[in-house]
């Protein structure tokens, strides 16, 4: 049981010492799908035609990707973090994805867990099916305040009217007609979040989320130069109280420098190109995934085990990586912040 002074949801930042988590499971995950301009808009070129319905990862990748998931829980709960995992779901039996990455559904601010509003359709039931359980158990906690989101009557409209603009300039997959988001567009530091507009996070996406946050919270707008936007977490990479890693082709130290929180941070390009991979292959994203990482403290970060020259670049500034192999994982669609939640980040 935990200590009665102890808040089962709790997360200003994401560096503080991490206390609970929720942890994801690939077992039965599919490729999503989405309308094309929406894989086009956001998927690796070479696997477009994998993102169609129906349509099972590889059972062997699956089998390993738990297997990695297994190892990151173990190395969790020896370092004293509670973890809770989702509910088993057949996802090709509701035309869905996955639960192994819980992060682009929910979003911890203070003591409020905040669901996403989905653009993609074959995600819509996946916080309901697989999460639940544990967002039920949470409530019990009488501070503890989740907000689900609404129900979507007609999900496709979310891209009506998208294509239809002639002026040549830069146009998201999904319209503003209601508010849409991922979790993961928005990162925690202290009172304020940062965040992006993406091909799955508009304005009324960010204003939902405004209105739900406890009070005293603000979210702010980061200018990312990326067209293939979706999920702010390769793109910053905050370590600890005022220092920051990010990707220089994606934003810019003076996009940076606008938000009043970073005048006084480091802030670090990350200095070397990610390296190819082919197998397993990145079925859904990009080398900067290497960025994705989750910080145990301000002293120690898992690390995919394979991305020696991160693990490297990260201990110039006195952080300690803890590699553990996450490819499969990464194969399905993120990495160790994707497939987690901070439930309690608090210090000693």
């Amino acid at each position: 049981m935990s200590n009665p002074s102890t808040p089962l949801v709790s997360a200003d930042n994401e560096w503080s010492p991490l206390r609970s988590v929720i942890l994801g499971r690939a077992e039965n995950s599919c490729f999503p799908h989405a309308p094309s301009h929406m894989i086009k808009a956001t998927m690796p070129e070479e696997h477009f035609e994998k993102f169609r319905p129906d349509h099972p990862f590889p059972a062997e990748l699956l089998r390993r990707a738990d297997e990695e998931l297994s190892q990151f829980a173990s190395i969790l709960e020896e370092n004293g973090v509670r973890v809770y995992r989702p509910q088993r779901v057949n996802w090709s039996k509701v035309g869905g994805y996955t639960a192994a990455m819980p992060r682009d559904g929910l979003l911890t601010v203070g003591n409020t867990i905040i669901e996403a509003c989905y653009s993609w359709e074959c995600r819509q039931q996946e916080i309901d099916l697989a999460f639940t359980n544990i967002l039920d158990e949470l409530e019990k906690d009488s501070s503890v305040k989740v907000v689900r989101a609404p129900k979507v009557a007609r999900p496709e409209s979310i891209y009506e009217g998208v294509g239809s603009r002639k002026d040549g300039t830069h146009e998201w997959a999904i319209n503003n007609s209601r508010p849409a988001f991922d979790a993961a567009d928005f990162l925690r530091f202290g009172k304020t979040l940062i965040g992006q507009l993406s091909n799955v996070t508009n304005e009324k996406g960010v204003e939902y989320i405004q209105n739900a946050v406890p009070e005293g919270y603000t979210v702010e707008l980061l200018d990312v130069n990326d067209p293939h936007a979706m999920h702010i977490d390769a793109t910053i990479l905050p370590l600890r109280q005022g220092l920051l890693i990010y990707n220089p082709e994606r934003v810019t130290e003076k996009a940076l420098r606008k938000h009043k929180l970073f005048h006084n941070w480091e802030l670090h390009a990350y200095p070397h190109s990610p390296p190819p991979r082919d197998s397993p292959p990145r079925y859904m994203t990009s080398g900067w995934l290497l960025m994705n990482v989750l910080s145990l403290d301000e002293e120690k970060v898992l690390v995919e085990a394979g991305d020696k020259d991160f693990a490297e670049y990260i201990k110039t500034f006195g952080i300690k990586p803890i590699l553990c192999p996450f490819q499969h994982v990464n194969s399905i669609g993120g990495s160790f912040h994707c497939a987690t939640v901070d439930l309690v980040r608090q210090g000693n």
